[in-house]
This record gives C-alpha cells, sequence and structure tokens, in this order.
C-alpha cells in the first residue's frame, strides 16, 4: 500500500494514562514505516473552572470545532481522520465535519464511555450494565456517574444520545476500532452497527525477554479499589514472605497500603516509576498480578508482562478471560477472592516445570498478538479497507492459524475446555 496521511484526533485527559500511550505508540509505528502522521489536539486542562455548563453544552455538539475541523482537514487533505477520544471537547461534531470533507473516519475504543457515561461498567463497587442498549442513559444521571455530578453525568449522556438521534454514529463513522472483544459485545448491545466494529489490540515495543530470577510478584497500576488492591493486600496477608510483593503505581488507595505495611512483612510499596523501570522489575518478576475487578477493557501491563516472557495471575473477569490463558499464559482466579488469589500464587509456586511453559508462552502469545509488527499489519488492514469503501474488517484472529486450524479448534476437535469451569478453591480447573 502507498504511504498514507492519517490525522490523529484526541482530547487529552486530565491525567495521562494507557490510552495516552497507546495513541503514542501507533503513531510511532506509522511514522517508523513511512507514513505521515499530523496531529490535532485539545486538551481538558484549558477548560476554564467553573464553566461545567458551557463545556457540557459543548461536549453535545461543539459548533467551533465543527468549523475547524472542517477548514483544518481541508488544508491537510489525510486519507483518514483516527480519532482516540473526542469527549468533551471535540465532541461527535468533528465527525460530521470530516464526512463533509470526504474524509474516512475511524474511531479507537479504549472505553466503555459510549454505552456507559462513566466509561468503567463499575459502580459503587459492582459491575454495572444498567445503562449499556439504553439510548438515553438517565440511571447515569440519577446516580451521579461521571464525576459524581448529575449535570456533568448529562452532559455525556446528552452527548451519546445526539449522536444516536442526529445518526452520526451510523453515518459519519466508517470504522470503529475495538481494543477487545468484549468491548465490541458492548458496543454492539449499545446499538452500534455489529459490521463496521474491528478489534485490534494494544501494542507495546519490544523490550527484550527477562529472566524471571527476582522471586517476587509484581503490581503495576493505579491504586484504586476497582482495581482489586484491597483484595490484593489481604491475600498477602495469607501468603507473607512466601512470595514477595512489590507494587508499582499511585492513587486514592496509596496511604492504605502504607498503613497496611507493617502487617504485611512480604510488600513493598515503590510508588510511581518511570517505564523504563517498571518493564525491568516486569522481566525480573515470577508473575504480574491483575486483580483488577471491573471489566477493564484491556490489560496493558499483561502485554508488557508478556513482553518480558512474565506469565500472568489475573482476576477472571470476562475481558481478562479472553486476554490470559489458564495454565497456560498465566492463572485465572475469582474475582474478589482473596483466598482465591492466594491459592493461585501458590500453584504457580509449586510448579517450576508449569512456571517455565508459561514463560515460554507468555513471550510468544505477545509476538503473535501485541507486538509492533502485528499491530502494524492489523492497523493498514483496516485502513486499507476502508479507503476501499469496505468496512466489514476482519477481525483480529484470536490464535495463530498452523495447518489451515487454529489453536482454538484443536481444542475443540481433543475435547479439551477452551474457558474451564472455576472449582472451589477459585481457580480455573486445569488445562
Amino acid at each position: 500500500m502507498r504511504p498514507l496521511h492519517i490525522t490523529f484526533a484526541h482530547n487529552r485527559y486530565l491525567y495521562r494514562g494507557g490510552e495516552d500511550e497507546s495513541r503514542e505508540q501507533e503513531i510511532a509505528i506509522l511514522r517508523a514505516q513511512g507514513h505521515t502522521v499530523s496531529e490535532y489536539v485539545v486538551d481538558n486542562r484549558d477548560v476554564p473552572k467553573g464553566s461545567y455548563v458551557s463545556a457540557g453544552l459543548r461536549s453535545v455538539w461543539n459548533g467551533a470545532e465543527h468549523e475547524r475541523m472542517r477548514k483544518y482537514l481541508r488544508s491537510e487533505r489525510p486519507d483518514i481522520l483516527k480519532v482516540d477520544n473526542y469527549f468533551p471537547l471535540l465532541s461527535p461534531a468533528i465527525f460530521d465535519a470530516a464526512r463533509a470533507e470526504g474524509v474516512a473516519t475511524v474511531l479507537s475504543v479504549r472505553n466503555y464511555r459510549l454505552v456507559c457515561p462513566a466509561a468503567t461498567l463499575y459502580r459503587e463497587g459492582q459491575v454495572c450494565t444498567d445503562c449499556v442498549g439504553h439510548r438515553f442513559a438517565t440511571s447515569a444521571i440519577r446516580h451521579q456517574c461521571y464525576r459524581d455530578s448529575s449535570l456533568q453525568s448529562a452532559a455525556v449522556v446528552f452527548s451519546n444520545a445526539w449522536g444516536h438521534l442526529r445518526g452520526t454514529w451510523r453515518k459519519s463513522i466508517d470504522q470503529y476500532i475495538a481494543v477487545s472483544r468484549f468491548v465490541k459485545e458492548q458496543l454492539i448491545q449499545g446499538g452500534f452497527p455489529a459490521d463496521r466494529i474491528a478489534v485490534k489490540p494494544n501494542c507495546i515495543a519490544d523490550t527484550g525477554v527477562g529472566d524471571g530470577s527476582g522471586n517476587y510478584a509484581l503490581l503495576v497500576g493505579r491504586l484504586t479499589a476497582e482495581k482489586g488492591i484491597r483484595t490484593l493486600l489481604e491475600a498477602w496477608r495469607q501468603i507473607g514472605s512466601a512470595l514477595p510483593l512489590k507494587i508499582i503505581g499511585d492513587g486514592p488507595l496509596e496511604e492504605e497500603i502504607h498503613a497496611a505495611l507493617p502487617q504485611l512483612p512480604g510488600v513493598e510499596y515503590l510508588g510511581r516509576r518511570p517505564i523504563a523501570e517498571v518493564c525491568e522489575f516486569l522481566g525480573h518478576a515470577t508473575a504480574l498480578i491483575f486483580p483488577s475487578e471491573w471489566m477493564e477493557p484491556f490489560g496493558r501491563t499483561i502485554i508488557e508482562a508478556y513482553s518480558k516472557g512474565t506469565p500472568v495471575i489475573a482476576a477472571d473477569t470476562a475481558p481478562m478471560g479472553d486476554m490470559v490463558e489458564h495454565g497456560i499464559t498465566g492463572l485465572l482466579y475469582r474475582a474478589g477472592s482473596p483466598d482465591a488469589l492466594a491459592a493461585a500464587v501458590r500453584s504457580l509456586q509449586t510448579d517450576a516445570q508449569g512456571l517455565t511453559s508459561m514463560r515460554l508462552r507468555a513471550r510468544e502469545r505477545y509476538l503473535r498478538d501485541y507486538s509492533a509488527e502485528r499491530n502494524y499489519a492489523a492497523m493498514m488492514e483496516i485502513f486499507s479497507r476502508v479507503l476501499a469503501g469496505d468496512s466489514s474488517v476482519a477481525q483480529f484472529p484470536r490464535r495463530t492459524v498452523v495447518d489451515g486450524e487454529t489453536e482454538e479448534t484443536r481444542r475443540q476437535a481433543a475435547g479439551i475446555p477452551l474457558r474451564p469451569a472455576v472449582g472451589e478453591n477459585g481457580l480455573r480447573e486445569p488445562l
């Protein structure tokens, strides 16, 4: 394919997160392959404090951005407008602007904002799908799901609803790219066109295989309740120093962790660390612990662990059940259960042969599904089909095809369950 010109449009969040990392990785990959990437970026920090009413109205339809985007596209003439986040400043208006200028549009969906105003499918400590499938999600306003504010929640609700009523979601977006199969399923339930939703996971740069010699487990992430931090600490009350635990990250529960450390001799809190240091810690770790209890759309730290050949012990939420192959690249345990997490850690510790195999398979999974090369090929397949007017993009394969047959079909033929049942101890039954 000829070199393309892709404009990446993005509304920056107040706090940098994994979505920003993934977006920048895609830009770097495309530029390294000779494509032209221009950026159209606005920032939430530019919203004046106290102007929530006017900002909320603009989030539904920002006429000024509509005109600015049309002018920008006429000037740049990109082949594709690739949008990573449009809320709140860009608004759905930018998609209609691209349509008016005849520019193909692609929207990456890395959270649940289109079907859940909170973007998390999580409320009051529980998974919540009340708004999925409701074009006017009044429940979110009633429960103040976005920033604990009825007014700001209403802005998201009206923005989503207006996109449906105006036909923006069906007429002005050529392709959606869901970060996981679970995200795609939620979009379909929310009324978005299934034949226009491709699945392409995030990727990371390869920093080389680790040796797993550190004899410790590692958690990396935002320290919040929905991330399963309290479950993690309770599990390590049982595990103790049998396998030390290192915690990297910051967040609201940081003080709670500090308070618990005197009673948890096996736990060390390292605070926030640069990504290069995180990769080093991952490479030496026995396993990454991923205890998140909400329906996390994608586990970026999981693929970071896989790239180092480090297996993952993860809570068995639906999205993570697709990323972590139980007994192959790691272990799954009953979400929210400290006992089940402790049992999973002990199981991994006492199976040296299994741990060695998991390290090899984790690295293989990274190379197969999450490497820069694989991601680039998937992006270009999507872009080429969109430019050809074919929005029914082939889905990201779950397994590598060998001799015309996938590993999944081979397992089915052999009578091996793909999603093993949960046993009494909370662990998946062995494969």
